[in-house]
């Protein structure tokens, strides 16, 4: 018999009403401020009357940057919290309006302190607090057999207060309790973070192992010439009609 079960990962919220008041989003839908910014530039150079005589490059047309932003789900902070940090380069101190221990036994903010991580390196920033922040964000979730969820900072972000550390979680390990570990750059001063701030971005990763291999580029004609050719004319580039093109083409 045959089973059309679809694959799909599942986040479980331990605060009862967390998934309605500040769910985990596709990353698509979440809007960067920045662009619209850089769009209202884009389309005011779309104005002007040499438009499309000669190459131009715009981030708005970057499809490396708005492919990774587009892809997987994204964590938000479902509570304002403060950080005040006092210049020692470790010390912290943290508050929230709402205290969460009392809804799922777990603080909402801890820390490693540095001889848990940042005493085994030897090149940290100096705008780096040495204890790593734990945000407990009040979610678990249950990865698809034969992937990883991996856990990294939101990309693109325009936000240099913190920087979210990277991690797999695994289904052969049970349901994961996402903690979130952050980086924090502020060291002298107090910081608030407000509710709905973008703070993890999650892809799915297979497990299996693709082969890898190294060659150098040869002098017949091949999909580097064939690339080249159509990223540097000067006619108004169909970023749709390239990606189909590329995905027939045959290596």
């Amino acid at each position: 018999m045959f089973n059309f079960k679809k694959e799909k990962i599942v986040f479980e919220t331990t605060i009862p009403g967390l998934e309605k008041i500040m769910p985990i989003i596709p990353a698509k839908e979440y809007k960067h401020a920045w662009h619209q910014k850089a769009l209202e530039q884009y389309q005011n150079i779309r104005k002007q009357p040499n438009y499309g005589t000669e190459k131009m490059l715009h981030t708005v047309r970057c499809p490396g940057i708005f492919g990774i932003q587009r892809h997987g789900w994204i964590l938000r902070t479902w509570q304002d919290f403060t950080i005040e940090t006092n210049g020692d380069g470790e010390s912290l101190y943290w508050t929230s309006p709402i205290n969460q221990k009392s809804m799922n036994g777990n603080d909402y903010i801890s820390n490693h302190p540095s001889n848990q991580y940042v005493d085994y390196m030897n090149n940290w920033k100096k705008e780096t607090l040495k204890s790593v922040i734990k945000i407990d964000s009040g979610w678990t979730c249950v990865v698809p057999e034969g992937y990883y969820l991996m856990e990294m900072p939101v990309h693109h972000l325009d936000d240099n207060r913190f920087t979210t550390l990277s991690g797999f979680f695994d289904r052969d390990q049970g349901p994961a309790q996402m903690t979130i570990q952050l980086l924090w750059h502020v060291m002298n001063g107090k910081t608030l973070v407000k509710a709905g701030t973008p703070i993890a971005q999650y892809m799915l990763v297979p497990k299996k192992q693709i082969e890898m291999e190294m060659q150098s580029i040869g002098k017949k004609a091949n999909i580097h010439d064939i690339f080249h050719l159509m990223n540097n004319n000067t006619y108004v580039k169909n970023y749709n009609e390239i990606k189909k093109f590329f995905r027939n083409f045959k290596m």
